[in-house]
């Protein structure tokens, strides 16, 4: 009999399409004999430690015999200070697998402070026979979670934090916050005892000390070369074990405390999740975008969005939008509706009301320790606030250019239909929601079938109700599968709302099918390596000439490369590729940009008409395929307009300046 393991031993989890197709494999083990599948798990996680001790022994082994041989050739005079070697040696061997654990942010709640929300947790954590919380932290976090840290490394003992967002107490009513302190708690005790809780756990140590290993280089040839296959083949393997735990833990928590109260928190979780970034986020950064320190009040305005009920007709809309959302291997928690489905609960609206919220087990402690919070926030953003006000800052220069810029004239700095939408979006995001539509229908009197304006305009009609949006939404999906996905999306929701039952699920299996095609064409596009093919890039003149300009206008650019890579999956959808060769000058120190913030005020600025992305590369060794490319080279830094080197100026590209 043909071991069903053999075959997945070969395949190496590096990349997010190879992760996929193990995760496949292994499921298919696990639903065919469940018993195997969890004895080879158990196995393969002790494999880790035991392929660990068996180095230690051998290492240990070797240098016993390495203090004896010196022993005899040079006596006992040297052994006080072999015996130092000997020791400092084991020690850095066991300093390899500390996992260095940083402390969760949050304000640490003790049973004096909040006496009826720990009566909640030891209700709980004795039904369910979980083992005792060491640290619970209140956050500003619109989640809950459990975290398990080991205090030495790979060898407990574990310190358990309860984490629990003050956002989700407000958001959640008293039973549904219970079904999702029962839902967390459950993870500490697992299906079958404490060894599902263990594998549970350990799955994210392996992979934690795979990457740690592979960023610092460090464990030399044996524990690198091991764990980096070791590390995301386990994580691959246990997939299943831990997504399997997540239906197990909402399983529990049912019995516990209501199936219906753990949907209706799960439908409640993700419909406040959209009030807060389709609502409370662009209200927060708009009245919060001109303030030189972060605001005091973060939290308080974030409970008081939540404290009020949401608008009926959006509530449909966004509980349609996730009820489309489909499971992946990205993450072990399934989708909304998997969860709902596994939980046996129908979805019907309007949802019953939340008379009370669970804040009120906070007591007469709700209003200092909302202040509290508002304080921390405040201050963990002194840092990056600055950081964001210049980029926000900047987008708004961005903008103001992009308005004042003429749309037609007879010289070249006219505005390209790329920058028009560009700019329409940016009034969405920035200025004025409710023009932008008109902006919109007219950009699609000057191209009738450009897939983003009839997104745009299909996304908006349908936003306020207009069924005129379906037929431009069913033109983008036939034309961009880039946009497809979302489109699938917004038309599901839009069929729900007019109770066309059939053909909403009929937009969300091809929405689901899409989704999952262009996913795997996102991981062909991710990859950087030598064996990336490159053809010279098809873009429009005005839009090279665009590049040009905006790239040769600062001092960090060296050098910029476009071209056309290409792609297995939807190559007729072309993918273009900008590569900025950074450049180092005197000076530099001052108001020096990181390569992230760089690519994030490139990405603002420039307006293409392909789908593209834009990489920072070094000066040595990155893409030579793509810098030996005829027509790759767009600009180049010449320092001789300026001695010192501060002025750049344009290669000649091959249009007409």
């Amino acid at each position: 009999m043909t071991n069903p393991l053999s075959s997945l031993f070969s395949i190496k989890a590096s990349t997010p399409e190879a992760f996929d197709t193990l995760v496949s494999k292994i499921e298919a083990i696990a639903q065919r004999n469940p018993a195997y599948y969890r004895r080879r798990l158990r196995l393969l996680a002790v494999l880790g430690y035991a392929y660990i001790i068996a180095v230690f022994i051998l290492l240990f082994i070797a240098l016993w015999l390495l203090r004896s041989s010196l022993i005899a050739i040079q006596g006992e005079a040297m052994l006080g200070e072999l015996n130092i070697v000997f020791i400092l040696a084991i020690a850095g061997f066991l300093s390899l697998f500390f996992i260095p654990f940083k402390a969760p942010t949050g304000i640490p709640l003790t049973r004096e402070q909040v006496p009826q929300l720990f009566q909640v947790l030891d209700d709980l954590s004795t039904a369910l026979k979980a083992p005792k919380l060491d640290t619970v932290i209140l956050d500003a976090e619109l989640n809950a979670a459990i975290m398990q840290r080991p205090k030495f490394g790979l060898i407990g003992w574990h310190t358990n934090y309860l984490l629990l967002g003050l956002p989700l107490m407000q958001a959640l009513s008293p039973e549904q916050f219970k079904a999702v302190l029962a839902h967390e708690l459950a993870h500490l005790c697992g299906d079958d005892g404490r060894v599902a809780a263990w594998i549970y756990r350990i799955r994210r140590t392996w992979f934690e000390l795979a990457e740690q290993f592979e960023q610092n280089r460090r464990g030399g040839l044996f524990f690198r070369r091991f764990f980096s296959w070791y590390g995301p083949f386990f994580k691959a393997y246990s997939f299943v074990h831990a997504r399997s735990q997540e239906y197990e833990a909402d399983r529990r928590a049912a019995e516990l405390v209501g199936a219906q109260h753990k949907a209706e928190a799960l439908i409640w979780l993700g419909l406040n999740s959209s009030l807060l970034s389709q609502k409370f986020l662009p209200r927060f950064k708009q009245r919060s975008q001109n303030l030189s320190q972060p605001p005091d009040d973060y939290v308080s305005d974030m409970l008081a969005t939540l404290s009020a009920e949401i608008d009926a007709a959006e509530c449909d809309r966004w509980l349609s939008l996730r009820l489309a959302n489909q499971s992946d291997n990205a993450s072990t928690h399934p989708c909304l509706s998997d969860r709902l489905n596994a939980l046996g609960y129908k979805v019907s609206t309007p949802l019953p009301p939340r008379l009370q919220r669970a804040t009120v087990l906070l007591s007469e402690r709700l209003a200092p320790l909302t202040q509290q919070l508002d304080q921390l926030w405040q201050k963990e953003q002194q840092k990056s606030w600055q950081m964001l006000k210049e980029r926000y800052d900047y987008r708004l220069k961005r903008f103001e250019y992009l308005k004042n810029k003429p749309e037609k004239n007879k010289q070249e700095t006219s505005l390209t239909l790329e920058e028009r939408i560009k700019r329409a979006s940016m009034c969405y995001a920035l200025e004025d929601k409710t023009s932008v539509l008109r902006t919109f229908e007219s950009l699609l009197q000057v191209a009738p079938d450009h897939p983003t304006i009839n997104y745009w305009v299909g996304y908006l009609q349908i936003e306020q109700g207009k069924a005129s949006g379906v037929d431009r939404l069913k033109q983008v999906v036939d034309s961009d599968p880039a946009l497809a996905a979302a489109a699938y999306r917004q038309l599901y929701a839009f069929a729900k709302q007019q109770q066309q039952i059939e053909l909403a699920e009929t937009y969300r299996q091809q929405g689901q099918a899409q989704e999952k095609m262009w996913t795997l064409a996102l991981e062909e596009r991710q990859r950087r390596n030598s064996q990336i093919q490159f053809e010279p890039h098809n873009l429009p003149d005005d839009e090279v000439r665009q590049l040009v300009e905006h790239f040769a206008s600062y001092t960090e650019v060296k050098a910029v490369y476009a071209a056309r890579q290409v792609m297995p999956r939807f190559p007729q959808h072309d993918y273009t590729v900008i590569a900025v060769a950074r450049r180092f000058y005197k000076g530099m120190g001052q108001g020096y940009k990181t390569d992230h913030q760089l690519v994030q005020i490139f990405e603002d600025a420039i307006a293409l008409s392909q789908d593209h992305s834009i990489h920072i590369i070094t000066q040595t060794d990155q893409w030579p395929q793509l810098r030996k490319l005829k027509g790759a080279l767009l600009y180049s830094y010449s320092p001789d307009a300026d001695p010192d080197g501060y002025t750049s100026s344009a290669t000649n590209t091959g249009f007409s300046s």
